[in-house]
């Protein structure tokens, strides 16, 4: 799962440089926001593909950008190139489930977050809604 892991965060860093436009894409994966900004933010998300690599990203503005990086190449995002960035890679528990908390700081309040899952069916990968972090 490490080098999937490697491979999900080199996509994500190569969206920001090999950004194209797109359209935006959702599927079952859906992820909630919750918490002060600044201070403590828990995400919790449920319908990912289970036991696999997900990717938290962040971006400061919405859009509509296709990463072009295996493993996740032609993965449409919804977050546009302002301050596009991995937050972290965390695995999706075997119910396709789960939660991560950390701590925002007042530069991330206002700003979007988006989960891309790396599937075991090739590419496009699973991609979640958009959530704003609060303000």
């Amino acid at each position: 799962m490490r080098g999937l892991r490697a491979l999900l965060a080199t996509a994500v860093a190569g969206a920001v440089v090999l950004a194209l436009p797109a359209l935006a894409s959702a599927g079952d994966l859906t992820l909630e926001v919750s918490g002060d900004c600044p201070g403590q933010l828990t995400l919790r998300w449920s319908g990912a593909e289970p036991s696999r690599p997900l990717a938290v990203i962040f971006s400061r503005a919405l859009g509509a950008y296709r990463v072009l990086n295996y493993p996740c190449s032609g993965t449409q995002l919804g977050l546009g190139a302002s301050g596009l960035r991995l937050v972290i890679v965390v695995g999706s528990r075997g119910s396709g489930s789960g939660s991560v908390s950390g701590q925002a700081q007042s530069d991330h309040c206002g700003g979007y977050l988006q989960l891309m899952v790396a599937n075991s069916s090739g590419t496009p990968c699973q991609t979640s809604n958009v959530v704003q972090i609060p303000e």
